[in-house]
């Protein structure tokens, strides 16, 4: 009896939570979707595909996302908004890459009409990754209050087929003097910097002119700052 319980109890419980998801709004076969793009890449169409397994007939009302660079649409049947049980559709959603580059995660919320306001049942991420070819690491670089003041240093790498050179760079703030060593030009190099002063708190940035022909790589930058101690351990 005991054994046939041990069986029983998760067989139930696992019925339940189906039952349950399933009722709460559509069904999608992936909720998070992971696509690579080419380093050139401008902008990216991720598919989300659904299907109403409830009893009842759903609509969509609306979706939205934090982030200005994703937009959607009901692709598949374009532009339907209401769903009977059994019927399936597609959402996709378009992610503008501008400069972004690296690993990205962006979320499109998804209400029907069933919703509460504040609680969408349906939250799909869209995990991009986009190549970096121009690697500057770290982006940041940060320096205690009234500490020793040291010289630091980034090292910038290229990952492409061809060298990428920097061809001009420099600094906001002169409290941050540099210099860039050349490793293996159009390879790798060095960003070194030494502040005049961390007596007081402050920050700066070093932006870099690349001759990339991709235009994403043109433009990179990165940054410097003396802080107070709480707020370097808290960026940390």
């Amino acid at each position: 009896m005991r054994f046939l319980k041990a069986l029983i109890i998760p067989a139930l419980l696992i019925f339940t939570c189906a039952l349950a998801s399933a009722e709460n709004g559509f069904s999608f076969q992936s909720k998070r979707v992971a696509v690579t793009v080419k380093p050139d890449a401008k902008t990216v169409v991720i598919p989300f595909y659904f299907e109403n397994k409830t009893n009842r007939t759903l609509t969509i009302s609306r979706y939205d996302s934090a982030c200005s660079c994703i937009s959607a649409r009901v692709a598949e049947p374009r532009g339907k908004m209401v769903y009977k049980p059994g019927e399936k559709g597609k959402i996709e959603v378009k992610f503008e890459l501008g400069s972004f580059s690296g690993q990205q995660e962006k979320t499109l919320l998804l209400w029907t009409t069933d919703d509460p306001k504040d609680k969408p049942s349906a939250i799909l991420t869209s995990a991009i990754t986009i190549p970096v070819l121009f690697e500057i690491k770290p982006k940041t670089l940060f320096w205690e209050q009234n500490g020793d003041g040291k010289a630091k240093t980034i090292k910038i790498t290229v990952h492409n087929d061809t060298p990428i050179h920097i061809v001009s760079h420099f600094g906001t703030n002169k409290d941050f003097p540099y210099q860039i060593k050349t490793i293996r030009d159009g390879w790798e190099y060095e960003l070194i910097v030494t502040p005049t002063q961390v007596s007081s708190p402050g920050m700066g940035m070093i932006k870099i002119n690349t001759d990339s022909p991709i235009s994403r790589y043109k433009r990179q930058q990165a940054f410097v700052a003396v802080s107070r101690a709480s707020d370097h351990s808290k960026s940390e």
